[in-house]
């Protein structure tokens, strides 16, 4: 038979619900449209992508009074009608014309009722989103005599017929049933899970018999209980099945320990069940038998057949039949076919294709799932299994928090929509993501559309933008007009607009955390006795390619809520602090009214208050008076070992205090800056200590840079005087108007004679140390100023913490411009330890190095891991000798440390301490550490560490808010090492250096990326300009290079982006540990590790990487070819040749 709109009226005013369940009835729903009515409740989905339908309909409104003291009675027709119309909905006699909608109990579902009767009854159509934000009767009046809409443009429901004799043909699944029978195979990621709810009752008085004749009346009362999917995908109602017998374990008598090993067992055979979609029944219903009448009865139900609101019906029909196995219940004129296949025609209909067009519009702006932190990669996991976790917010502060709500124009579960929103952002990469709302969809085409079994749920996409510092309450609002907007074109499902997505971007996209609101339900969520089945004691569902599902229920008056979470793919203890999280915040939002205008609401945890205790007494010293002290301690001792001399503390304080007066006659003074121009060679280390003696600040400038770029620096930095040495002063032309001191030159030999004279410090601690120039983005270089504080502190906690003394030999193998080699010199000067200084022109050898460390006996090393690796293959090699015992201490900094490295380190040195090093020139020298002791088997690179005395490290969000373990955020340096800032740039100064709004800490700007581990320590997660988007998607490059590097047949790695922005494709440049690794090996290793946007597009071998000459790799030199290659390019190793 057929069912049109107009016969559908005549029908509405009857009460179709027999129960005493509190659904919603059909008394409005023959004027509903497609657009306007569906009783939309936030039922749990759970396939693919966010979707959360805010507009849920709120089953208990709110018991909230309006303010009556300004009571205005209406003064117009329009006015009169309107609060008739509020009075029915609302359930309240008096209602004044600017009484607020919100406060008088209204929520989205009656105002999806309301939107129904301004059509019916003045021919407006008002969209949802602007109907909730005209919340009293005189706006809502304006905006009604304002508008007219003829009857021909009012959308109509889909079209229904029923057809009784054709319930046997097959008939095809809705787009979430579909997405559950895809996802339930092993096909796609996160897949081989079924779409399942799973429960346990304990019942002390269950009669077995009974209770099967009551399910059996329920599985022929409810087609699709007989329901089964083809393998072409289509539905077939079963019209005859065999009766339903509980399998029943009988433990009657047995000990404890057996009895829990079998209720473990049953629990975990039937939990995550997936049964054969094929095969009758989609469900089963087991018990074990613990006394003559005590069971425990587990329940498990494919969802493929039942939403939660038909899990309701099921448990209320099964409780009548129980009670009353006689009752015979209305027929059901209606089915689960005839409503599938009127939604499949209504696909035609303009008011389907006009909100297609609307969600394929908003694609472009839709963001990306949110981008929490994961402990493995999803494909990686072939049983998901689920773990739920549960809370409560009992009457009297669940009834709190709707009554805020209300105030402030929100709806219950639009206000915990919006507290989870906060949570998703606390623990999100990117504080813009899209989650999966949950629909009850049940469209009113039927009076019986609400007694049926079937999974009627859609599900809706919604954008969060919590970007910005806009308080909890705008943020709110903003999400509920967000939701509000996108419910006008609810009739596309989220299933289909992935679909969508997928074929405008050409890859699969998920949105695995979902919002679930059952609020409009009247569950057993509260546990309270069901006859039939008993108490319920365990809940848990799950779904395929979900990561994350919160589900909100309402029962006994209280809030009860649920997170149903994939556990293995978070790290271990991020979802219990962010359940606690949650809880904490919303039971605040309940309690306080001053968090809803809070920007970034506080809700981390105390566990990262120590990870920044470091304050320690800071020293008074200067960096050269540590070097004079002990001049006066180890006169004697070899301070420098250079190719062609070596000079005592006494000797090297004797140039150092000649040249120093020199340098005070010349005009030295604190703070201005005189220019080192010079090869490596002891004489670097006699230009800096005497520079600072002499009260002025020393700037380094490599003598192998262009000219043009040297004479610019000396120009930057208003130098006047230039220390260099004989041999550069043959290959490079200063400006006549500077004065040079050549320090090798007889000249000045005869010079210093007779001024031995030793200087006070004239300094103070605050004034300038050095000046080291860093590359700039805009092109011209930023002069980083330390001052004698910041490089003191370093120094004197570096060789506390490690014990660097007399005994110790440092080989320097950076360059003075390099901030390596302020503790070359200082560092091991401030100790009475030797500066073993290479061959200038050998500086990258490793046959020097070995030489050098063999005969001097040097105890630590310090350099970039590229150059530790380059010396490491060099020790491999046959013909060289492996006796080399002194090393005792190995720093590597400023770049990252292969995961194999350490282990190589050991090998050669096994009584080595390897420590990773970091921080920024800004930050003096190094302000983080980490001893690296053992590697763990699932690093992708080895933690940055922990802060060091009197320096302190944040991970902080765009809004400076510190972000909670295991999530990522910009990297933020605060304490004494702090440079003072740019030299003569106070603009990129004060855009670096900044001071934080709330806590008034000065923090310098890294531009790097890491997150917090539990344990305290960093991990350095790479740049923050190193991402880069490919096809939408926006990529990491370090966590290409850190994945490849995990592979034991990689060495080092480098990626990089290739192409113009719109077209880009990823390169993979490595070093393999064999000859024998091939691209397909490394191919293999990633896709089963990377997505598949992350996957190089080539991968190109190479025997070593181009380095600069501080052992950093050059970029621009990677060669580039147009066709997967395994061609082996080799590349210098030393500045010279790189310049030939």
């Amino acid at each position: 038979m057929g069912c049109n709109r107009r016969d559908f009226c005549r029908w509405c005013d009857r009460v179709f619900s027999y129960s005493t369940r509190k659904s919603f009835t059909a008394t409005n729903c023959g004027r509903a449209n497609l657009r306007s009515q569906t009783s939309l409740i936030l039922e749990r989905q759970q396939f693919t992508n966010n979707n959360f339908f805010e507009a849920i309909a709120d089953r208990e409104r709110l018991t909230l009074t309006s303010n009556k003291t300004n009571y205005l009675a209406p003064s117009n027709p329009t006015e009169t009608k309107l609060v008739e119309i509020w009075q029915e909905l609302l359930e309240t006699e008096t209602i004044g014309i600017n009484d607020n909608f919100f406060e008088l109990g209204g929520n989205s579902l009656i105002a999806i009722q309301l939107m129904l009767r301004l059509r019916d009854d003045f021919s407006v159509d008002i969209p949802l989103g602007k109907l909730l934000q005209t919340t009293t009767i005189a706006q809502l009046a304006a905006t009604v005599n304002e508008l007219t809409l003829s009857p021909d443009n009012l959308a109509e429901l889909p079209l229904l017929t029923l057809a009784p004799e054709q319930k046997e043909r097959p008939f095809p699944l809705t787009d979430v049933q579909q997405a559950y029978w895809l996802g339930r195979s092993g096909a796609f990621t996160l897949g081989n899970v079924a779409a399942h709810l799973y429960a346990e009752f304990d019942n002390q008085d269950w009669d077995v018999a009974r209770f099967e004749r009551a399910w059996q009346k329920v599985i022929d009362r409810h087609d699709m209980l007989r329901a089964i999917v083809r393998s072409d995908g289509q539905i077939q109602i079963l019209q005859e099945v065999p009766p339903y017998r509980v399998s029943i374990l009988d433990l009657r008598g047995r000990d404890r320990q057996t009895v829990n090993k079998e209720l473990a067992a049953m629990r975990d055979r039937l939990s995550h069940q997936i049964l054969s979609a094929d095969r009758y029944p989609l469900f089963e219903i087991s018990a074990v038998r613990l006394g003559e009448k005590h069971f425990r009865i587990y329940f498990s139900l494919d969802l493929i057949v039942a939403d939660a609101w038909s899990g309701e019906i099921l448990t209320q029909e099964l409780s009548a039949f129980y009670q009353n196995l006689e009752l015979e219940l209305p027929p059901l004129e209606l089915s689960f076919r005839d409503y599938t296949l009127a939604l499949h025609r209504f696909r035609e209909s303009p008011t389907y294709q006009k909100s297609l067009n609307y969600w394929r519009d908003r694609l472009s702006s839709l963001p990306p799932a949110p981008d929490l932190p994961l402990a493995k990669n999803p494909r990686s996991i072939t049983r998901p299994q689920f773990k739920r976790r549960s809370s409560t917010l009992e009457p009297a502060t669940w009834q709190k928090l709707k009554n805020r709500a209300a105030k402030l124009g929100l709806t219950p579960s639009g206000i915990l929509l919006a507290a989870y929103a906060e949570i998703i952002t606390a623990w999100s990469k990117n504080p813009s993501f899209t989650i999966n709302l949950t629909l009850f969809n049940r469209l009113p085409i039927h009076p019986q559309v609400n007694e049926l079994v079937g999974d009627f749920t859609s599900l809706t996409l919604l954008a969060v933008d919590n970007s910005g510092v806009d308080s909890f309450v705008v943020r709110a609002k903003r999400i509920q007009a967000r939701l509000w907007e996108d419910l006008q074109h609810r009739e596309v499902s989220g299933v289909q607009v992935l679909r969508e997505m997928q074929k405008q971007e050409g890859t699969t996209a998920n949105m695995p955390v979902v919002f679930t609101s059952t609020i409009a339900v009247d569950t057993n969520q509260d546990q309270e006795y069901a006859d039939g089945l008993g108490t319920v004691d365990y809940l848990l569902t799950q779904t395929p390619q979900i990561w994350l599902d919160h589900q909100i229920f309402e029962g006994g008056g209280k809030l009860l809520f649920h997170w149903d979470a994939l556990e293995e793919i978070f790290p271990e203890g991020v979802l219990d602090d962010m359940f606690e999280a949650y809880c904490q915040f919303i039971d605040r939002l309940a309690e306080e009214e001053e968090i809803w205008q809070q920007s970034s609401p506080s809700i981390m945890l105390d566990r990262q208050a120590d990870f920044n205790s470091t304050d320690a007494t800071i020293s008074k010293d200067l960096l050269h008076t540590l070097f004079w002290k002990q001049v006066r301690q180890n006169s004697q001792q070899i301070a420098i070992i250079a190719p062609d001399r070596q000079l005592t503390y006494a000797q090297l304080g004797d140039r150092v205090a000649h040249l120093a007066n020199l340098l005070q006659q010349r005009g030295a003074s604190p703070n201005r800056l005189i220019a080192i121009v010079m090869e490596k060679g002891w004489e670097q280390v006699v230009a800096a200590l005497a520079i600072l003696t002499a009260g002025a600040a020393y700037v380094p400038l490599d003598p192998q840079l262009p000219n043009v770029r040297l004479q610019q620096l000396l120009e930057q930095s208003q130098v006047e005087l230039i220390l260099t040495q004989s041999q550069v002063l043959e290959k490079v032309t200063f400006p006549t108007e500077l004065t040079t001191i050549c320090l090798d030159s007889d000249r000045l030999s005869e010079e210093v004679r007779g001024f031995d004279r030793l200087l006070n410090p004239i300094q103070t601690p605050e004034d300038i140390a050095y000046v080291i120039y860093t590359s700039g983005s805009t092109g011209t270089p930023k002069g980083v100023i330390i001052d004698h504080r910041g490089a003191v502190n370093t120094i004197l906690d570096m060789n506390r913490r490690f014990r660097v003394g007399i005994g110790d030999r440092l080989l320097a193998l950076s360059s003075l411009n390099f901030d390596l080699s302020v503790y070359d010199i200082f560092g091991t000067l401030a100790a009475g330890a030797t500066i073993v200084i290479p061959e200038a022109n050998k500086t990258k050898e490793p046959s020097h190095w070995t030489e050098l460390i063999r005969q001097q006996q040097v105890t630590i090393w310090n350099s970039v891991p590229a150059l530790m690796q380059l010396w490491i293959d060099y020790l491999n090699s046959p013909s060289v000798e492996k006796e080399l015992g002194s090393l005792r201490l190995v720093l590597l900094s400023g770049d990252w440390i292969p995961l194999s490295l350490p282990k190589q380190i050991k090998s050669f040195f096994p009584e080595a301490e390897t420590i990773s090093l970091g921080g920024a020139t800004e930050a003096s020298i190094w302000s983080i550490f980490y001893p690296i002791q053992h590697i763990e088997a699932n690093w992708q690179s080895i933690p940055y560490g922990y802060p060091m005395t009197n320096q302190r490290w944040y991970v902080l969000d765009e809004n400076l808010q510190s972000r909670p373990v295991w999530v990522t955020g910009q990297l933020y340096i605060a304490g004494v090492g702090l440079a003072k800032g740019y030299w003569q740039n106070p603009e990129k100064t004060n855009a670096s250096f900044i001071i934080h709004p709330d806590t008034g800490e000065r923090l310098y700007r890294t531009g790097d990326l890491g997150r917090y581990l539990p344990n305290g320590a960093i991990e350095f997660l790479g740049r923050e300009d190193y991402q880069i988007k490919i096809r939408g998607f926006r990529v990491e490059l370090g966590e290409i290079e850190s994945t490849l590097a995990s592979d034991p047949r990689v060495r080092q790695a480098v990626v990089i982006a290739v192409g113009r922005q719109e077209s880009k494709y990823l390169v993979a440049y490595v070093v393999a540990a064999t000859e024998s690794t091939s691209d397909r090996d490394l191919r293999k290793f990633l896709a089963q590790r990377l997505p598949e946007y992350m996957l190089p597009h080539q991968i190109i071998f190479l025997n070593s990487l181009p380095l600069t000459a501080n052992g950093k790799s050059i970029a621009k030199l990677y060669p580039h070819q147009s066709k997967f290659c395994q061609k082996r390019y080799s590349f210098p190793l030393t500045l010279k040749q790189n310049k030939s």
